[in-house]
Parts: structure tokens; sequence; C-alpha cells
């Protein structure tokens, strides 16, 4: 998958939204922060992630 956005755009997005959870008492786990970047950047779909969810709660997914 070609990333749509470099690494750098990706984590600037992610650096502009952090203020605004603060504001509302929001914290993300920094796996949270990383998951978010992929899917900024365009390299994890969000049926990846979706599966990964599933996963982690003991589902099986395909």
């Amino acid at each position: 998958m070609t990333p749509r956005k470099t690494e750098a755009e990706a984590r600037a997005a992610l650096a502009a939204m952090e203020p605004i959870m603060a504001i509302e008492g929001r914290q993300m786990s920094e796996d949270d922060k990383e998951i978010l970047v992929e899917l900024i950047r365009g390299t994890k779909t969000l049926k990846e992630v979706e599966n990964m969810l599933l996963r982690e709660a003991g589902y099986e997914t395909d």
C-alpha cells in the first residue's frame, strides 16, 4: 500500500489533535497513536484495525 501522507505529516496531524483531546479530558495510548498515524498515512485500513481489535477481544477473523 502506498502511503498518502508522509509520516511527518501524519504525526503533525496527530499533534494537532492532542490539545483538543486534552481539553476534553481524553488521552491516547502510544499504541493507539501509532495506529492512528498508520490510518492517517493510509498504510493501514479500517478493516485491518477492525480485525486487530476483534482478535484482541478474542474473536476469530478472516
